[in-house]
């Protein structure tokens, strides 16, 4: 009974068998099916994450050309807006020149605030030219409004030739203080900074009492700017605000230090 009961068992373990290994083959076969849906799943989201992280950066080299572009576009206005700047300072310049020379005329035709009479003369024996008038046949004013025309063609190194020989022939002129002052223009067209420096401050020294004063001090404050000396230059802003507060270079002064 003994042997027949072992070869029962046997038989019973046997029989176990192929459910077994069905069962364990299920269970490799589920978990290599599971496990190719997990490694799926990871390259999935693995090309999702570089996905992701090109647009970044094509998000970020958009941005970046985009203020890239904006601060060329902003340096492209402030360098239009200087010139626009210059040019009206020129023009008010000019305005004031042509104003004077009117005045000048008016005076030496007895027509000054409008009391119109003769010119008065001197006798015959005495009558003379005035060595700031005409010298040699040449004529001040002339030789003036010719370098002043040649300055506003753009011809500065012949207009800057005109004006000193204007200085030297007439140096007690009632226009000298704007001859010296449109030497100092000219070397500023020119972009020679340093020369008109130089000559800006001769307006101030040698004729402190002439209109061209304040245009002076103020273009020394434009120069200084243009150097990088941002402390000079609202120096010399501040005082020709202070000194000279109703002309036209003390409003362009303000407009600079705001």
């Amino acid at each position: 009974m003994s042997k027949e009961g072992g070869e029962g068992k046997r038989v019973r373990s046997h029989s176990l068998l192929p459910p077994l290994f069905f069962s364990i083959s299920l269970l490799c076969l589920t978990m290599t099916t599971v496990g190719r849906s997990v490694y799926r799943e990871y390259v999935r989201r693995g090309e999702l994450l570089d996905t992701i992280a090109l647009r970044v950066q094509r998000v970020e080299k958009e941005q970046k050309a985009q203020k890239e572009f904006l601060n060329r576009l902003r340096a492209d206005c402030i360098t239009g807006i200087e010139k626009v700047e210059s040019q009206v300072q020129e023009l008010d310049d000019e305005l004031v020149d042509l104003g004077e020379r009117v005045d000048r005329i008016g005076r030496r035709v007895g027509a000054w605030r409008g009391e119109l009479g003769p010119e008065p003369t001197a006798p015959a024996e005495t009558a003379v030219f005035k060595p700031d008038t005409l010298i040699s046949g040449i004529d001040a004013d002339r030789l003036y409004n010719t370098a002043y025309l040649d300055f506003t063609r753009g011809e500065y190194q012949v207009a800057l030739t005109g004006f000193r020989r204007f200085l030297k022939l007439f140096p007690s002129s009632e226009m000298a203080d704007n001859a010296q002052y449109w030497i100092g223009e000219c070397f500023y067209s020119l972009n020679q900074l340093d020369s008109a420096e130089m000559e800006f401050k001769r307006v101030i020294i040698e004729y402190p009492e002439g209109n061209k004063v304040p245009d002076a001090i103020y273009k020394l404050g434009v120069l200084y700017e243009m150097q990088g000396k941002s402390n000079a230059a609202r120096r010399q802003f501040k005082e020709v605000i202070e000194k000279y507060p109703k002309s036209p270079a003390a409003k362009l002064a303000e407009e600079r230090l705001k």
